[in-house]
């Protein structure tokens, strides 16, 4: 058994073509929508046929077009219900797919709905964050009615659903995972010149559940950080202008960087010294998974998905959320002991490695879907050229 006790691999029989129809909302660029992207081209790479609902010009329809995959773009607006069911049953009837696919909570009904109309053979969501399920009869009926399984991307994010009343029998943790082709780790400690200031960094969409606003607190507790290291925030989102203030009122200009919304930040990932994520809620974050990729030590918050991520002083250091003094400790700890940093990043490197692969990833993923469909007829015939 592997840790955690999942099952070992098994292998993929080749010749069994899935015809997937993925759903998602989404109008900006997230974690999300990366873990989403991956799972599409994954699948087509092994030969299944992926087609995507997503919300029209946005970086999503963008790369998974450029990708191979077919995209049919809905506007998910407001008072838009009517207009998106009968999309919904227009692409239905183009695509008759096996498995309809929800990666993000608002397609889901009038999906359900439309599939209802235009049968398929199995009804999946993939739930990517932890925040708790509301209690409401139309949440209810938005993850029970009809849907054969919940894919949960970290076990955290199972335990919320199974509080919320999901049975966990209609649960299923499938670890993110990622292309290790597309990272070159760190080989060697990264020793700074005298003085030279180390660069703390991460990697975020700018909401209020990253906690980003704790990061400029812990900077301003940090002994000497102006003359000492530099913070650079890569991403954009709503609370951008608050921690621009923030950091103004904390007379940390000088220290903090704002690179904006970096469509390949991975040539910022290779300056990085330490990477932080101070998160109030997270699933599986895509960017600690990066940032453990390239073999950077990694200091981050004790909450969601992270703790399987992260192990505490094995591959980073776990503080806990909302806490700037103890944010503010480890990260100069690691900032102050590049060995200590390298061999944790090292770890890290190996854990992703072991765990969290893009191939177990689509392996799993394809496991699940052929049992899944093992146990329905197909609804019209052969499945499609």
């Amino acid at each position: 058994m592997v840790e955690g006790g999942r099952s070992p691999l098994r292998v993929w029989t080749p010749g069994l073509m899935i015809s997937f129809l993925f759903a998602d909302s989404e109008r900006v660029w997230r974690g999300g929508q990366d873990q989403l992207l991956t799972l599409l081209t994954g699948l087509l790479d092994r030969g299944h046929r992926v087609d995507l609902i997503c919300h029209p010009k946005t970086l999503l329809e963008q790369r998974a077009r450029a990708a191979g995959v077919r995209v049919y773009p809905v506007s998910f607006r407001k008072l838009a219900g009517a207009s998106v069911f009968l999309q919904f049953l227009f692409v239905l009837k183009q695509v008759r797919p096996d498995m309809l696919a929800f990666n993000t909570p608002r397609p889901i009904l009038l999906g359900n709905l439309a599939s209802r109309l235009v049968p398929v053979r199995a009804r999946i969501i993939f739930r990517r964050v932890n925040f708790p399920l509301r209690r409401n009869p139309v949440t209810r009926l938005k993850y029970s009615w009809g849907i054969d399984c919940i894919v949960a991307i970290s076990e955290s994010i199972s335990l919320q659903l199974q509080a919320a009343g999901v049975p966990a029998s209609r649960t299923r943790t499938i670890y993110e995972g990622i292309d290790l082709a597309l990272y070159s780790p760190r080989r060697q400690p990264l020793l700074r010149r005298p003085g030279e200031p180390k660069i703390i960094g991460t990697v975020a969409h700018l909401s209020q559940e990253k906690g980003l606003s704790y990061l400029v607190e812990a900077a301003a507790r940090i002994r000497d950080v102006r003359s000492r290291m530099r913070f650079v925030i890569v991403g954009e989102g709503r609370c951008r202008r608050a921690l621009e203030d923030l950091v103004k009122a904390q007379a940390l200009t000088q220290v903090f960087y704002f690179a904006g919304f970096q469509p390949s930040p991975s040539e910022y990932y290779g300056q990085f010294d330490v990477f932080v994520l101070p998160s109030l809620s997270e699933g599986l974050s895509s960017s600690i998974l990066s940032a453990m990729a390239m073999a950077l030590p990694v200091v981050a918050t004790d909450v969601g998905g992270i703790p399987e991520l992260v192990l505490d002083k094995e591959n980073g250091l776990l503080v806990p959320p909302a806490n700037p003094a103890a944010l503010a400790g480890a990260i100069e700890f690691l900032a102050s002991d590049p060995h200590t940093a390298f061999r944790m990043g090292q770890k890290g490197r190996q854990r992703v490695e072991e765990h969290f692969t893009l191939d177990r990833k689509i392996l799993e993923t394809e496991q699940l879907c052929a049992a899944l469909l093992s146990k329905t007829a197909p609804v019209s015939g052969p499945a499609h050229g």
